[in-house]
């Protein structure tokens, strides 16, 4: 046994670097195609996920590694993050090739998100850092195809919406302490996670036309503001009740 094996945090950054070298020659073959802005913001993002792993991974991490299912889930950073190197370039998102490519991308990155969970489970490598990572980066792909949801033009401005519900209960919780008690496992609230991502991912497709694309994603967001509104009530609940 190697009694001097890395900690879980270095693995981290060095699984983070390794993602970033990798990269490279996308980001250069990018940026000769579409300009230096697109590898640049999926860089500038990448680096702030780095940040996070590294600032919120907890010292006496539970693990003796980083792990194969949280390794999954910063991979599933990685592809996000180059997803959002196309906002800002509708012209680009409404490209017939490059949105399947888009929807293709997304679509692997929702697999994924089963499968980081399932591993952890399977291996024994469940940890509440794992679990905010893994929520942390759905709320981030949420942000990112609402972004380009919205700029392909078959929705309006409240397709950001869908992209929103995370971060406006964080907000929420700065002014209501109520807020960050833990939620009990919800079966409904997962089937609408997954599918405010499908949805989201659907829409990106060149064959959904406009008028579909505003009915499916007003549906998910009657369907996310019940599931927000369900989670916010049990949780003032519980504390007036303790």
């Amino acid at each position: 046994m190697n009694h001097h094996a890395k900690s879980p945090t270095s693995q981290a950054f060095f699984l983070w670097l390794l993602l970033v070298l990798v990269s490279l020659p996308l980001a250069v073959a990018m940026a000769l195609a579409f300009g230096i802005v697109a590898p640049a913001v999926s860089l500038a993002l990448f680096v702030l996920i780095g940040v996070f792993v590294l600032v919120y991974m907890p010292p006496d991490y539970p693990l003796e590694r980083f792990g194969v299912a949280n390794s999954v889930t910063l991979l599933r950073g990685a592809l996000v993050s180059w997803l959002a190197g196309f906002i800002g370039l509708p012209e680009l998102i409404t490209d017939t090739h490059l949105a399947w490519s888009l929807l293709t991308t997304a679509f692997i990155v929702l697999l994924l998100d089963g499968l980081d969970g399932w591993l952890a489970r399977k291996k024994g490598q469940t940890s509440s850092f794992g679990a905010k990572f893994d929520m942390e980066v759905d709320s981030l792909f949420a942000i990112v195809l609402s972004l380009l949801v919205w700029q392909s033009d078959k929705v309006g401005w409240w397709v950001l919406l869908l992209g929103l519900p995370r971060p406006m209960f964080i907000v929420a919780a700065w002014f209501e302490p109520r807020l960050k008690l833990p939620l009990p496992d919800s079966m409904l609230r997962k089937t609408i996670c997954v599918i405010q991502i499908a949805v989201l991912i659907l829409l990106l497709a060149p064959v959904i036309n406009p008028l579909t694309s505003q009915a499916l994603a007003a549906m998910v967001l009657i369907l996310l503001a019940g599931s927000f509104w369900r989670d916010t009530r049990w949780l003032l609940t519980k504390r007036s009740v303790t």
